[in-house]
């Protein structure tokens, strides 16, 4: 079991254990492998599946579904090799009720089977066209048959959250009679609350034998397939489907890292699950499935230990537990206790950060900076946020960069008062208003030019600019080199500028700048490289 300083769980959790009943081990039941495969745009090769089905079994799945042999030849080979692995977790395999399906099963050698039939009025009436009784006779067959080549035969009554209470109690009554060790309580289309599902599943405890184990399937229509799950579980269900990412028709199943770790951390249970492999088991899948993690997945989405806002992340750098309910590290999320990894990985700098939480990060990072900088960076981060853009580290470390190296003010000879651009179906126009200091005077200069963009255009009037000052001895420069590149990806990424400019007398001078528009990059970058040279030609003076 964890320890205090690896958990932080809510105290009513305590209280409420005298109204719940959950068994002392939890069994999971993994079918990423069948329902999860069932959605849509996701096909496991062979050899994908075989890859899966070891890390399902490195993880300390107790039941892997490796699928439904009958629906086609690939599933088949797939249900057929996969008990070949020698995996320690038992191998099961999908049937529909009739003999056909069951033999399919049967001739991939696998440890276990699992059948079903939908009992619900709606599905007796419009799918299978059948009475209840015809039904009931049709598991009594089934099962018999199925029990007649395994000692283990799982039971779902399909539709089961939609079925008549007192005909799923008969149907599943009826099953084990008929051999089911296991019967598996499914809300197929997810329409059912976690207290309805609580007391379906304590009906059927019960009524039914000790020790036959019930098992929940749900389904996330209604995103409560993991809050039916563990409510089933409270009633006393043994063990519980789901599927890895959470995968499956629709909305998909049961995600396995939330309900493990409910069970881990909330209820204290026994699993066999392996909690420090469900990241790196995640990351497999979603490579193989090409469903990518959402960066909000609960647990282990890439926000899931990372904070923005200041009074968060202050708490954070004092103690992680102080919003975060378990670390990092337990679902296999490597993260070391040192402070100044905490605040790399978890502190996400963002238009709500606080002065604590940017302060921290620049210090881990060994970003020396004075009291102007940090204002500075601070508010140039929370005007990059402000425009609805997400602040990277990379952008982070872009306008650290930008300020840190920025030329102090005291220390300027050239000032942009104002910058006009005319772009469009236009001839692309750019228009300066510059003041140059010199000997304790200033020169104004406006100017303006075209060229083949905006860019163009203004780093012209920039240059036209200069070439019309006569007061003043001012450096001849000359562009030899312009690079820009996005620091992140995306059309409102950061631009970071990079331009040399060569005086007379050959002298090179490099200046960069850094802003979420193209054109104010490019013009300060230019005036940060005139200002270099100026300060060279004057500082002696």
């Amino acid at each position: 079991m964890a320890n205090a300083r690896e958990i932080e769980i809510s105290p009513i959790m305590k209280i409420i254990e005298a109204e719940t009943h959950p068994p002392e081990r939890v069994y999971f039941f993994d079918t990423t492998l069948r329902d999860g495969e069932q959605t849509p745009g996701i096909a496991f090769t062979l050899e994908e599946k075989l890859k899966i089905a070891q890390a399902l079994d490195q993880l300390g799945i107790d039941v892997i579904e490796a699928g439904f042999p009958r629906v086609s030849d690939a599933d088949f080979q797939a249900c057929k090799q996969i008990p070949q692995l020698g995996l320690k977790s038992e191998i099961i395999g999908l049937a529909r009720i009739g003999k056909d399906d069951i033999n399919k099963v049967i001739d991939c050698d696998m440890d276990s089977i699992h059948v079903f039939i939908a009992t619900s009025d709606l599905h007796l009436r419009d799918k299978l066209k059948i009475t209840r009784e015809q039904c009931l006779e049709k598991i009594i067959e089934g099962v018999e048959y199925a029990r007649a080549h395994y000692d283990i035969v799982e039971f779902s009554a399909e539709d089961a959250t939609r079925t008549d209470l007192d005909f799923l109690i008969k149907v599943n009554q009826t099953a084990v009679k008929a051999g089911a060790s296991r019967i598996n309580i499914p809300d197929t289309v997810g329409t059912i609350t976690p207290r309805g599902f609580a007391y379906v599943i304590q009906k059927n405890r019960e009524v039914l034998p000790a020790n036959v184990r019930i098992s929940t399937h749900c389904h996330n229509d209604f995103g409560l397939a993991v809050a039916n799950s563990l409510a089933g579980v409270e009633m006393g269900a043994g063990q519980i489907h789901t599927t890895i990412l959470g995968i499956g028709e629709r909305a998909g199943n049961a995600d396995c890292a939330q309900c493990a770790m409910g069970l881990f951390a909330m209820y204290g249970l026994k699993t066999n699950i392996k909690t420090k492999l469900l990241y790196p088991t995640y990351k497999l899948v979603e490579s193989l499935s090409g469903f990518p993690i959402s960066a909000c997945a609960p647990l282990v989405g890439k926000n899931a230990f990372r904070h923005e806002a200041g009074i968060h992340a202050h708490a954070i750098i004092q103690n992680p537990r102080s919003y975060e309910p378990l670390t990092p590290e337990l679902i296999g999320i490597p993260r070391s206790d040192k402070l100044s990894d905490i605040i790399d990985q978890s502190i996400q700098i963002g238009k709500h950060s606080g002065g604590h939480a940017l302060k921290a990060k620049l210090e881990s990072l060994s970003i020396p900076f004075t009291h102007d900088q940090f204002s500075e960076i601070m508010n140039r981060v929370k005007s990059f946020g402000d425009k609805g853009r997400r602040i990277m580290d990379e952008d982070l470390m872009a306008i650290v960069r930008d300020v840190i190296g920025s030329i102090p003010e005291e220390e300027k000879f050239i000032f942009l008062d104002e910058l006009t651009v005319l772009t469009g179906s236009v001839t692309p126009t750019s228009t300066v208003k510059m003041r140059i200091k010199v000997n304790g005077g200033y020169d104004t200069q406006i100017a303006s030019a075209v060229g083949v963009g905006p860019v163009d255009a203004s780093l012209k009037a920039i240059m036209t600019a200069f070439a019309n000052v006569k007061k003043f001895d001012i450096p001849r420069l000359e562009l030899m080199e312009y690079q820009i590149e996005a620091v992140t990806g995306g059309t409102d990424a950061l631009a970071s500028v990079t331009i040399k400019l060569r005086d007379e007398q050959k002298r090179e001078y490099e200046a960069k700048a850094v802003h979420e528009d193209i054109v104010m990059s490019s013009v300060k970058a230019m005036l940060n490289g005139f200002n270099k040279a100026m300060i060279h030609k004057y500082k002696k003076k």
